[in-house]
């Protein structure tokens, strides 16, 4: 009963001094800019999703068919099993980018352009093999 009690003290103490990944401190700035990536995104879908993604000749190339300008091309590549692989990119429509800069392994893209001033995000998946 003594080492019940005493394993169960030591377990609190444990508990109470781990910071948990689940709370941030900056919780309602975070939810402001989620609401402004659920505008991007619903902008990006109702425009046609004009930026193309597509992996040619070892390089990911970023393209559009849109007649529109588009500005401020943004990439974010998240690696789902490493987050030290991440990697921010501020391209141009056309630029290619070497797949070789990139670890193996799962990414979630983001893109995010402008088009008359507005921001449009479109999200995927991406496999480098």
């Amino acid at each position: 009963m003594i080492a019940f009690v005493v394993f169960i003290s030591y377990m609190v103490v444990v508990i109470t001094n781990e910071s948990s990944e689940l709370i941030a401190e900056d919780y309602y700035e975070q939810e402001q800019t989620i609401d402004a990536d659920m505008t991007a995104q619903k902008r990006a879908q109702e425009a046609g999703l004009p930026i193309l993604f597509k992996e040619q000749d070892g390089h990911l190339c970023f393209e559009t068919n849109s007649k529109q300008e588009i500005t401020k091309l943004h990439v974010s590549f998240m690696c789902y099993n490493d987050k030290n692989s991440d990697l921010e990119l501020d391209l141009k429509i056309g630029a290619r980018f070497p797949v070789a800069q990139l670890k193996k392994g799962a990414y979630a893209l983001s893109i995010r352009y402008q088009i008359k001033g507005e921001t449009y995000l479109q999200q995927t998946s991406y496999m480098r093999k």
